[in-house]
């Protein structure tokens, strides 16, 4: 992908933002760490989406809308917001009001959450 990154009016499944991530981390969850650009985050932050593809350019593809499938670490609890774990997964929010989305399918033997966003 050449040229800039801007999502102004978008709305699609998934944006373009700008990444220090590698294919070795295509799947995993991400948050914002800067102006336009995605990475795994810092524990706690809000979950922006999955990673699901990078760019030898710099630029990630990330699903930011709809039913998004990433792994989790924690317990987990249907109906329950989520945020990163700085780690590419995603945690039950808790009590945080950054949480975004909804989990809507718990997979405990796969150690993976459907979020809807």
């Amino acid at each position: 992908m050449l040229g800039g990154v801007s999502n102004q009016d978008v709305f699609a499944r998934t944006r373009t933002f700008k990444t220090n991530l590698t294919k070795a981390d295509v799947g995993k969850a991400v948050a914002m760490v800067g102006n336009n650009e995605v990475g795994l985050g810092t524990d706690g932050a809000t979950f922006a989406g999955k990673l699901v593809r990078v760019e030898k350019d710099g630029v990630g593809t990330v699903e930011c809308f709809g039913n998004v499938k990433v792994p989790y670490s924690g317990a987990m609890v249907l109906g329950k917001t989520v945020v990163v774990d700085g780690a590419g997964k995603v945690k039950d929010a808790g009590t945080a009001v950054n949480g975004r989305g909804f989990a809507s399918v718990v997979d405990t033997s796969a150690t993976t959450v459907e979020i809807e966003l």
